[in-house]
């Protein structure tokens, strides 16, 4: 009688590079949700913003989307991608960082969330290329596949994280405070 021994199949969790990299991704994408979510609420709640406010405020998001996307996968193409992704994520960083500064000294406008989802969306969407492209070098051509499979289910994880996350910061910051129309009760 003979006992085959199978070997164990590779997968992509055995890399640290691609731990890193699904760790980094999820933690991006959950921020995205969080201002997917709490961006126009702000909008709504502390600014009064109309209907027609609000639906630019969405348009502008997506814009990027459609205008930028092609140039990104160009730029991800010749440059680093790691280090793409990281200005992305900073650049978005930096931008969000303005809202509260702008609300804690009364200043924010809805111009300035205009122009922060427009700068959010080009930032994402440079990420994105990059990160799309950054996977395959990442694990390479043999656990792509399984790669793809965690990075899926990962991404539904932190999305719904992100935009549960997102109602939770809405729900604590709570409406506009009545003695003032740009601050929120906890500033």
């Amino acid at each position: 009688m003979t006992v085959s021994v199978r070997k164990p199949r590779a997968t992509a969790w055995q890399q640290r590079d691609f731990r890193v990299y699904l760790t980094g991704q999820c933690s991006s994408l959950s921020g995205s949700a969080v201002s997917t979510v709490a961006v126009p609420t702000l909008a709504v709640l502390d600014l009064h913003a109309t209907t027609a406010q609000v639906a630019t405020l969405t348009f502008l998001a997506q814009l990027p989307n459609f205008l930028v996307a092609l140039p990104a996968g160009a730029l991800s193409d010749r440059h680093p991608k790691r280090i793409l992704m990281i200005t992305g994520d900073l650049a978005a960083a930096t931008v969000l960082v303005s809202i509260p500064v702008s609300a804690a000294i009364h200043t924010l406008t809805i111009g300035q969330l205009y122009g922060v989802v427009l700068l959010l969306g080009v930032a994402k969407v440079i990420h994105d290329a990059a990160a799309i492209s950054y996977l395959p070098d990442l694990v390479g051509r043999e656990l792509l596949q399984n790669a793809n499979s965690k990075v899926g289910a990962a991404f539904s994880v932190a999305d719904s994280a992100g935009n549960n996350a997102g109602a939770a910061l809405v729900a604590a910051l709570g409406g506009p405070d009545p003695c003032s129309p740009t601050c929120f009760r906890i500033w």
